[in-house]
Parts: structure tokens; sequence; C-alpha cells
């Protein structure tokens, strides 16, 4: 243990770690090794080792009475963040509640706990957190940061600069504090702000390539046009990501066009938002605007969960392998339900292939879209087969297999057992309303069991859904967006009569350019450029044959 311990002082972590496993056999009752080997394992970079080490510390620490009291809180504390390591966030709040019951002054633990609870979306439990955090230990600047982050993320903006603010004054270098600070700037037109953030980002981390281009950005905002440019630049050295193109190709745009904003600093093309009413689609193909609309924030979902790249028959075998015991509800139906560290264990098998820090982003857009909707009571638990159902549709595979594992996961809900092949008709109105409140919550509800082809009260949406899926990623060569400038990418909706395009987000928010204002718009979908071209030969063609 002595030579773990000055190897360890000395960052010499593996050979430190050797000491403390050959600790742990000389003593396997003693706490102390297994927590520090876990200590090294976790810098080591080895997550999961890291929290198994600690668990056996926790083992042996309530196995041996009060003389291991003391250690109990770190414990704990250690082992949350063993599991953040690996992205377990939800498991990992559960660890840090623990170590704020067994020692309500450990500061760092709320903190821990405030962040824990940010990251996966629990926002006001988040802020209650921190805020005793910092009531312990009022220069906490990282604490300051999570709150004001929290606070943004609640809508109140006006705190949360000034908490910003507190955390730089305490930490002139604090980057997280710089960088978001920035952004809220940047959000309530406050550019050169915006700007000045983002210059001190970069002077403490030069390599920052985010706050280089929001740097660019805001000086873009400001009609900083030529600073901008070179901001520009400056991150395309840094990386060679797509979002940089495509912002260089829209600022070359705005410098053409040389329009103003719709009533704004920021440079996007002048619009004017016409009513539904108003957009008539040309042909069957053509996907109508609310549809798009829904589809698109469905698809955003998507992207952030990469549930998309999830195959849905692994939900099916989460069905028939997972052992859930079966529990009772206040009603006294018979359920498998399950807590939400649970539910995030199933989530990592399902999201395996993703980084830690992509499957927490993943969670948290599941606990703010789905978990809060099913546990509206609070109670932490969640119906796993209906979570399954609502889980399918947008999950990767055919159309029909995806429908499949849902209405099985209907049947496998307890309460269906011994029923045969059938739902009862409260399970599928039910699983009906969830569809809509999580995906379409801008819809009514209609009591019908018709979950997926119904285009007005089913989850009809899939078919466009679909479509975004296959081709949005599509690029229409050099065709710009005639409201935003941006590049066209996904389907491109050319309006017949006066011949501008609009992309997917214009399209579906119903914005049009001011030169073209008309009583009514009709749009044809393109997927393509040479769908488009295909339908510019047969026009010339009929053409052709009218000819005398």
């Amino acid at each position: 243990m002595a030579i773990g311990r000055v190897l360890y002082e000395h960052q010499l972590f593996k050979e430190a770690l050797v000491s403390f496993k050959r600790a742990c056999e000389l003593q396997p009752v003693d706490v102390r090794p297994h927590f520090r080997a876990g200590n090294c394992l976790y810098v080591l970079g080895r997550y999961k080792e890291a929290k198994d080490e600690f668990l056996l510390a926790l083992e042996a620490a309530e196995a041996g009475g009060n003389q291991w009291a003391y250690l109990l809180p770190q414990i704990y504390v250690n082992l949350g963040i063993a599991l953040e390591g690996e992205g377990m966030v939800l498991s990992a709040c559960e660890y840090y509640r623990e170590a704020a019951i067994l020692c309500p002054t450990h500061f760092r633990a709320l903190k821990l706990l405030g962040s824990a609870l940010f990251g996966v979306g629990e926002y006001r439990a988040a802020v209650k957190a921190l805020e005793e955090a910092i009531f312990m230990k009022p220069d906490y600047a990282d604490a300051h940061c999570d709150l004001a982050s929290a606070l943004h993320a609640m809508g109140d903006d006006d705190k949360a600069i000034v908490i910003f603010q507190k955390a730089i004054d305490l930490k002139p270098g604090h980057v997280d504090a710089l960088y978001n600070l920035g952004g809220l700037y940047m959000d309530a037109g406050r550019f050169p702000r915006a700007s000045e953030m983002y210059t001190r980002v970069l002077a403490v981390w030069p390599n920052h390539w985010r706050a280089q281009l929001n740097k660019a950005v805001s000086l873009l905002g400001a009609r900083e046009t030529e600073e901008a440019k070179k901001a520009l630049k400056e991150a395309l050295k840094m990386t060679n990501r797509v979002e940089l193109h495509d912002a260089i190709a829209h600022l070359k745009q705005l410098q053409k066009k040389k329009v103003k904003g719709n009533g704004g600093a920021n440079g996007e093309g002048s619009f004017v938002v016409v009513e539904p009413t108003k957009f008539k689609t040309v042909g069957e193909k053509t996907t109508l605007r609310q549809d798009l609309a829904n589809a698109l924030e469905i698809r955003a979902f998507q992207r952030i969960t990469r549930l998309s790249r999830c195959d849905v028959e692994l939900l099916k075998k989460e069905m028939n392998d997972g052992e859930v015991p079966v529990s009772y509800s206040g009603t006294g139906v018979p359920q498998r339900s399950i807590r939400k560290p649970n539910l995030e264990e199933i989530l990592r098998r399902l999201l395996d292939f993703l980084k830690p820090e992509t499957f927490q982003g993943a969670v948290k857009a599941i606990n703010e879209r789905i978990l809060t909707v099913f546990d509206d009571t609070g109670s932490g638990r969640v119906d796993l087969g209906m979570f399954f159902a609502v889980l399918a549709p947008i999950c990767n595979g055919p159309p029909e297999k995806r429908k499949r594992v849902a209405f099985d996961a209907l049947l496998w809900r307890p309460v269906n057992e011994g029923g045969g092949a059938q739902i009862r008709k409260a399970d599928a109105t039910r699983y009906i309303k969830l569809l809509r409140a999580i995906y379409v919550p801008s819809h009514g509800v209609k009591s019908s069991f018709v979950m997926f082809d119904d285009a007005d009260w089913g989850f009809g949406i899939m078919s466009t859904l679909l479509k975004l899926e296959t081709g949005d990623r599509n690029r229409h060569g050099n065709r710009v967006c005639s409201v935003c400038r941006y590049p066209i990418i996904g389907s491109r909706f050319k309006e017949i009569k006066s011949h501008f395009s609009l992309c997917n987000q214009c399209y579906s928010e119903g914005k049009v350019p001011p030169a073209h204002k008309q009583e009514e718009y009709k749009f044809r979908e393109y997927g393509s450029e040479a769908e488009a071209m295909k339908d510019k030969c047969k026009c010339f063609t009929l053409q052709s044959h009218s000819d005398p």
C-alpha cells in the first residue's frame, strides 16, 4: 500500500496499480486497496475496471461496519465518476445522491449530482443541487458554470448571464463559462460581446474549432464580414468538418445577394411566413408541409439518439433474453417496469457502438422526450414493454419489421399474457396517445387503433420519416435555398410558378422570399437533381409534342 501511494503521487499509475492489486490479494477485506486501485484505473481511462474495483470497495465497506463509514461517501462519489466515464449518467446520479445523504456537507457530491442531472435534462433538480453546493462553497467556479447552464436551459437567460460572469470572475480562464456565455450573447444579438468571449476561449484553448467557428458567426452578425472570413479560414486550419464548408458557402451567398436579415442582424435572407393553407403540393410524392415539419423533428431526435442505427431486432432480443420481474402499479395492474438506471443499462446494450459522451447525449434526449412522458408521476419507473413499442418505429429496419416489433412489445407486457395475439383496446389507445405525445405533440389524440398508416391520427408520418432517413444527406449541386441561402441538403421544394427553391427546413416553416409574394404557392419535391432533370426532360418532351 505504501509503495503504491508513493508511485501514485509521482503519477506512475501503472506501477501503482500493480502494488494496489497485490495489496488487494493480501488484504481482501480491506477497502483501501480496492479504492486506490479504482482511482488508478480511472486515471488510466479504464472506466469499467475502475467501476468494478469501486464496487468491490463498496461491498467491503458495507460488510466492515462503522470502521469504513468515513470512506463510504467518497467511494460513492468515485463510483459515480467512473460510471460517467462510461456515459452512464443516470446510474451515476444514484451514487452521488447516496454520497450526499451520507455526508450532507459534501459539496463536491452535490455539484457532481447537479451536473449529472443537468446532463440528463432534469434541470430543476440540477439547479437545486448546484445552489446547495454553492451555498456550502461560494467560490466554486465549476458549480456556478453548471448552474448558469441549467438556468439557461430553463429559459432564465438574464440570471444565467450573471452567474456565468460570476464563474469567470472566480476563474478568468474558465473555458466552458466563456464559451457558453458567448453563446448566450449571440442568442441575444450582442455579437461584439459574443466575439469577445470566443476570443478569450481561443486565448486559453487555441485549437478550439467550435469557438473559432462561432467567433466567425458572431463577427458576421456584427457585420464585420472581412474579419468573419479570416476567422472561418482559421477554423478550416483546425478541422475539415462539413459545417465549416457550409458556413463558407453561406457567407459567399450573402455577399452575392447583399440582403439583410428579417428584422435581425444575423445575415439571413429576408422572408415572409405564409399560412399553411396557401401551401399546395404538386404530385403525389410531394410531402405536405406539416408532415415534413413533424418528420424533421423526429429525424432530429433520431440523429441525437442514433436510434436510426439501432437494429429494431435488438429490441426483440432484449424482450426474449432479458429477465425483467413483474411488478404491480398503484392500481394493481401487473407490468414489467424498471427503474431509470436499469433502463440506461438496456440502452447501453442497444447503443453499444456509441462513445460514452455520445451515449450520454442520447440518454439525455431520450429522458427529456420519452421518459418524462412515461414517468409523469415522478416514480422513477418505466413500463418497459410500452417503452420498446414507442422506440420501435424510429429504430433501423424495414417499416413492416418496425411495426411487428412494436406489436410484439405490446403483447409482451404482462397485462396481455395469456390473451393470445390480441392487444387490449385500452393498451392500444394508450400506445397511440404516447406516440402522439412524444413524437407529434402539436396534434390531438383520437381513440382509435390505427397505429401507423392513418395520415391523420395514426403514425402515418412514418413514410415521410423513411424518406428523410434515406435522402436527407443528398445535395443538389450548387443550389441554395432562396430564403436561408444555405446549400440545399435533402429534398428540394421548387415553386412551379416563380421557380424559387426551398430547403426542408424553410419549406416546413412556411418561409418564402418576399419578392415572390403570391396568393397561393404550389411546390414540387425533388429528392435529387436527377429527379429534377428527369422532370425537366418530361416538360421538354410535352412541349415538343404540342408544337405544330
